[in-house]
Parts: C-alpha cells; sequence; structure tokens
C-alpha cells in the first residue's frame, strides 16, 4: 500500500460497489470512512450531471458531429481508391525492378582479394612472432627492457645483438 493511499478507500469501494456487512458496519462507526464515502458519492453524481448535461445537447451539435463523421469516411474512402489504383502500378515497377536485376551480369567477387585480406594479417602475424623471438626479453619485460636501454644509451643494435649471438652460444 503507497502512503498516499488512504487505508479507508478499500473498506468504502466495497461498500458502495457491493453489500458489504463488516465493511457497512465499519464505515458506520469511522469518521474517516464516512468522509471518504461523501467525497465518492460527490464525484459520481457531479460524474453523472456531466454526463447528463453532454447527452441533452442541442440538435445542431449532433448534426455537426454527424456532418464531420460523414466527411472523415468520404475522406478515407477517397484514400482507399488512390491506394487501390496505385497498387497495381507498384507491384508493376518492383516486378519490373526485379526482372532488370535478375538480367544484370552478375559480377562475382574476385579470388585473390580476400586472400589478399589474410595475406596482410598473416604477415602480420608472422613479424611479431619473429620479433617475440629475436627478442632475447620476454614480452612481459619489454618496457623494463627499454627503459633499460634507454639508461645505457651507449648501447648499439648491432652490439646486442652480438650479445645475444655470445649468449646463445654459452648455453
Amino acid at each position: 500500500m503507497s502512503s498516499e493511499q488512504n487505508p479507508h478507500e478499500p473498506l468504502v469501494e466495497r461498500v458502495l460497489v457491493g453489500f458489504d456487512l463488516t465493511a457497512e458496519h465499519h464505515v458506520a462507526h469511522c469518521a474517516p470512512c464516512q468522509t471518504e464515502r461523501q467525497k465518492l458519492e460527490e464525484a459520481l453524481q457531479q460524474f453523472g450531471a456531466a454526463n447528463r448535461e453532454y447527452a441533452s445537447r442541442s440538435e445542431d451539435f449532433w448534426d455537426k458531429q454527424a456532418a464531420q463523421i460523414q466527411q472523415k469516411r468520404r475522406e478515407s474512402s477517397n484514400r482507399a481508391r488512390v491506394v487501390g489504383a496505385l497498387a497495381p502500378a507498384l507491384a508493376m515497377l518492383l516486378f519490373v525492378g526485379v526482372f532488370l536485376v535478375s538480367q544484370s551480369p552478375h559480377v562475382e567477387p574476385s579470388a585473390q582479394t580476400v586472400p589478399a585480406v589474410q595475406t596482410d594479417s598473416d604477415h602480420e602475424l608472422l613479424v611479431a612472432v619473429e620479433r617475440a623471438v629475436e627478442s632475447d626479453t620476454p614480452q612481459a619485460l619489454a618496457p623494463v627492457a627499454w627503459m633499460e636501454e634507454e639508461n645505457d644509451g651507449s648501447t648499439s643494435l648491432p652490439a646486442r645483438s652480438n650479445q645475444k649471438e655470445s649468449r646463445s652460444h654459452e648455453n
């Protein structure tokens, strides 16, 4: 139950909707329920009065409403006729389009385009593997090795490759 909902509303509704002796007895002795019941009865009376007022409108109002309904029906039937006339033309246009597409020469993709893409990615993979194999530093320690190389400054690439060769001969 929400904090905004009156706890007496369900009882009052049960009294107004049907005959419930327990709810009647409670409402007869509960001031908030009597107030709620009175509010609901007033709302229902206002609703009934408004509906009677709407129903007792002049004949002129009902004639205008009937004329509006007839006008909208005519507009709807006119649209239906236009759509009915255009539908075969659109179907024929679609048929001609499909026929022209099916008659055009079918160009198959060349077999060389797909492998070229694969070759590039394969080549990149091979280059990455080759670099990893040539490197004597594990990939996880590569940033530390770069920092060491920067700090040394005097070590050149050929000298480093010589060091690698000498280490491989020692093993």
